[in-house]
């Protein structure tokens, strides 16, 4: 009797490569770490580095401890909708839609209620939300989606808009941001892989609902940390009610700074073009095994395994250390694009998911980057609020994308994507100009000073 699962060998073999290269890499960035000069502004050094170290550590756990979460519901709610019988398109529209109508609100919540207050918030929703998940009831879960959506915006504003606030509340330097962006990179890409494996575990033991009992446990342990979290809000300490307007003050940076709404419009392009390629990637791995059975937790970790791999390369002793993260940016689109240019032209299984692999790379890569750039560009009062306001346009186009795949095969649909990688890429070098060009703050200085 076999000790490991029966797992199709193409599959297993795939995560083993991909594992064992990304540990190769881990080990060379660690080796050049060793070696970067102290000097660097991208690592922590000096007498506020253990401090840094010890902050850093309380943030990433619970950030590894909810992705963690967060991906085993991701490995099977497509099976899991399809086992229960139900309208599986109608259901990620639904959270899809409600993402994008309450992106707006959340963002404020989070801002004026208090960056650690909502994070709880989200913790609580998602026990909820999959405790839902074990009935094979329609309306409850539409309901899950709903709430699915309200959660989905706090998990990717709430807990970022607390660490970078605390961050500089503590004085420590800005470039550090790029160390924790990077290993948040890799962490969530480890967390993912664990989900993955354990998460196929899980459906073996327990069928499609099993990840969805140690999604539970993972958030109510992640809920007990988060309680020793010191709280940070939006706006202005002590400021007046219209300084502390951040619907309003949002709106103002986002049409009145241009790097702030390039920025915002790269991203959501980039994030909708992920989240498309998310809800196709089964259904079109299962399209070219005709018939053959799709290890889904398993395929899951390879996936992950490059946006580790892609966290890695991110750090300021690799890639960073040659180029600036914008420019890793438009890097990102461009071999994006092309990696998912491939399911257009082709039915097969190996160049299909050699693409997949490649692309999600890209999306380990361009998380950091997208992170570091914000926290530039994005005044810390204003995180919740102005980032929010950008999934907005990222939701309404997942939501064209999951429409497209009622009426149009996969193949368009991935062409579609690749436009929309495309355009980032272009907008992405115009945040390149804009940046390099001084602020009008800036300027007036200059002025004053001549």
């Amino acid at each position: 009797m076999s000790i490991l699962p029966d797992w199709p060998a193409w599959a297993f073999n795939t995560f083993v490569v991909l594992a064992i290269f990304t540990f190769c890499v881990a080990l060379v960035q660690w080796s050049r770490d060793k070696a970067t000069s102290s000097s660097s502004d991208e690592k922590p050094s000096g007498p506020k580095a253990a401090e840094f170290r010890s902050f850093q550590r309380q943030y990433l756990l619970v950030y590894a401890i909810i992705m963690m979460a967060d991906w085993f519901q991701g490995t099977n709610m497509y099976t899991l909708y399809s086992s229960y019988g139900v309208n599986i398109s109608a259901l990620f529209l639904t959270g899809f839609l409600t993402g994008a109508v309450m992106a707006g609100p959340v963002g404020i919540w989070i801002d004026k209620y208090g960056r650690k207050r909502l994070c709880i918030v989200y913790l609580v929703l998602e026990i909820i939300i999959n405790i839902i998940e074990h009935f094979n009831n329609f309306t409850l879960l539409w309901i899950s989606r709903v709430l699915g959506g309200i959660t989905t915006n706090i998990l990717f504003t709430g807990f970022e808009s607390w660490m970078n606030s605390e961050h500089r509340k503590r004085g420590f330097p800005q470039g550090w941001v790029a160390d924790t962006f990077s290993k948040a990179s890799f962490i969530n890409g480890l967390s993912a892989i664990i989900a993955g494996i354990l998460a196929q575990v899980c459906a073996d033991a327990f069928g499609e609902i099993g990840p969805f009992k140690a999604a539970v446990a993972l958030t109510a342990l992640a809920l007990v940390f988060v309680m020793f979290w010191p709280e940070n809000y939006g706006g202005k300490e002590g400021g007046t009610a219209e300084e502390n307007d951040t619907k309003a003050l949002a709106w103002k940076l986002i049409t009145t700074d241009r790097k702030a709404f390039l920025l915002g419009t790269v991203n959501a392009l980039f994030e909708g073009s992920m989240y498309s390629f998310v809800f196709m990637w089964v259904p079109t791995l299962l399209g070219a095994l005709k018939g053959s059975p799709l290890p889904t937790g398993l395929v899951f970790a390879s996936l992950m395994t490059c946006i580790s791999l892609g966290g890695v390369l991110f750090a300021p002793s690799m890639l960073l250390g040659v180029m600036s993260a914008e420019r890793l940016g438009v890097g990102c689109f461009l071999v994006g694009a092309a990696a998912l240019t491939v399911p257009v032209f082709s039915n097969d299984l190996a160049p299909i998911l050699g693409s997949f692999l490649v692309f999600e790379t890209c999306v380990g890569i361009f998380q950091p980057c997208g992170g570091v750039l914000r926290s530039k560009v994005i005044p810390d009062e204003l995180q919740g609020s102005a980032m929010n306001m950008f999934r907005i346009p990222l939701n309404t186009l997942v939501v064209i994308g999951t429409l497209l795949t009622d009426y149009y095969p996969s193949r368009f649909v991935f062409g579609i994507i690749v436009v929309w990688m495309l355009i980032g890429a272009m907008l992405q070098v115009v945040v390149i100009q804009a940046l390099a060009q001084p602020s009008s703050e800036k300027k007036k200085s200059e002025k004053k000073s001549k």
